[in-house]
């Protein structure tokens, strides 16, 4: 039963963050646009999870050297991450994104291998082929997907694969999840308001109803859903099989990008997606040392 009900809370995880693509890209409608639905989408998560902490009774100090790791955390993932995950959306369909931005675990070997000095496996090896290929049938694939947007989903892949090396090297992989991911979402924000500041953007004004609504639903199905699911399902069924059944996201993306938004995705395209994700299930099923599988359950 407690399997049956893990397995069941790490695919709705998955379905939830694969909906909150489909919400986040239509906000742009109503006036949004990435830096806009970066920052609401944290502000507004901020209090949702504040309230799970509370709830939880967890307590919410942290130490100098966690508010610094902390800080890097808000500027590599809901910020410089979240932006080129949302700016892919303006270029390229959110099937697409979502899928090249799985890369990040090859990323992430890849790293581990070249600075690390941690061992390339056969599987790892076979990975990371699979994972290159991938990416050349994105590049190559049919002359109406931006190679911009490409390009953009894979770097957001390769600065969440930064965001999980940092929280791995900062000691804050052993912290609460909401409460890591609270703090994130703070700072997440004070970044992106200052970027914003900068760049002269007009949060109060830029957004209509229709948007506050999408973006309300993206914090909902990420912050008060998925992240609330995942720790269940890693208690019940463990690390591995929660990050296989990820997988889940970027075909609920797919298919809701093609049901809803009417957007393409073709042969290559598909190809292509079929390969990112299979080097990441490979990843996910073989065995590896203790401390790494710590930073899968983060992803």
């Amino acid at each position: 039963m407690n399997k049956r009900t893990g397995l069941i809370f790490a695919m709705g995880a998955a379905f939830f963050y694969g909906v909150s693509t489909i919400t986040g890209k239509m906000s742009y409608v109503g006036g949004g646009n990435p830096v806009a639905l970066s920052f609401y989408r944290n502000l507004i998560s901020v209090p949702l999870l504040f309230a799970v902490l509370k709830l939880r009774k967890t307590d919410l100090s942290i130490t100098r050297r966690e508010c610094t790791g902390l800080a890097w955390l808000g500027l590599l993932g809901g910020f410089v991450t979240g932006v080129l995950l949302y700016i892919s959306y303006t270029l390229i369909s959110v099937g697409l994104t979502t899928c090249a931005h799985f890369s990040f675990p090859v990323i992430l070997a890849v790293i581990y291998g070249l600075f690390y000095q941690e061992k390339f496996s056969r599987t790892k090896i076979l990975a990371l082929a699979l994972g290159i290929i991938g990416i050349w049938f994105f590049v190559e694939s049919d002359a109406r997907i931006n190679s911009l947007g490409i390009l953009t989903a894979l770097l957001s892949g390769g600065t969440y694969a930064a965001y999980l090396i940092v929280m791995d090297r900062r000691g804050l992989k052993t912290m609460d999840g909401f409460k890591l991911s609270f703090y994130c979402c703070i700072f997440s924000c004070l970044w992106l308001g200052i970027f914003g500041l900068i760049r002269g953007y007009q949060f109060q004004s830029v957004l209509g109803s229709n948007a506050w609504m999408y973006i309300t639903a993206t914090a909902v199905l990420v912050s008060l859903l998925g992240n609330t699911m995942v720790p269940v399902a890693v208690r019940n069924v463990g690390a591995t099989v929660t990050g296989i059944a990820g997988i889940l996201e970027p075909v609920t993306s797919v298919l809701l990008g093609v049901l809803i938004l009417r957007e393409p995705f073709g042969f290559r395209s598909a190809v292509g997606a079929f390969c990112v994700l299979t080097a990441t299930i490979l990843l996910g099923l073989e065995k590896e040392p203790k401390e790494k599988r710590d930073i899968r359950e983060t992803a």
